[in-house]
């Protein structure tokens, strides 16, 4: 027999049923939380051997298939090192922000460099890596405890035109 404060519909420190609003609310938290450490912890921990190694062979590889210096291995590493950071620790909304910005660019880049290069099978993996960064982004701005820094200037905005 299942107890009220067992339930998983309870808040456990208020012993009161969550309303279907905060059940959506909590469902969208976990999904985010679990694409966002599913993503960025690999891509963060990876981005550590592609700034400060030679990098991973496969990675090699593909830069050198697709064109590309090996020292912009480097650069990008460095970047989604401070990006996985910004993203995960979320303490400054802005540069999360930048952050996915930075990582959209980068995997829409590296779709665009394979379809380009006739790899168009391979221009399918970072193509769903961005859906997936789209989709976290998105469940972000649904369960962001504080305003982002965009949505305070449109409500600033709006109070000035009422």
């Amino acid at each position: 027999m299942q107890t009220l404060v067992s339930s998983p519909t309870y808040i456990a420190t208020q012993g009161q049923p969550l309303d279907s609003t905060a059940k959506a609310q909590q469902r969208n938290k976990i999904i985010y939380w679990s694409l966002t450490v599913l993503m960025f912890v690999p891509g963060t921990l990876g981005a550590f051997a592609e700034a400060f190694t030679n990098g991973p062979a496969s990675i090699v590889k593909i830069m050198i298939g697709l064109g590309f210096p090996l020292y912009l291995m480097k650069i990008l590493g460095v970047f989604k090192i401070f990006g996985g950071i910004a993203i995960l620790t979320g303490k400054l909304p802005r540069m999360k922000e930048w952050a996915y910005a930075g990582f959209a660019i980068e995997f829409l880049g590296a779709t665009a460099s394979h379809f380009i290069t006739g790899d168009v099978k391979y221009s399918l993996f970072p193509f769903s890596f961005f859906v997936i960064l789209v989709i976290a982004y998105l469940l972000w701005h649904k369960t962001a405890a504080t305003p982002l820094p965009f949505e305070l200037r449109l409500r600033g905005l709006s109070r000035a035109g009422e």
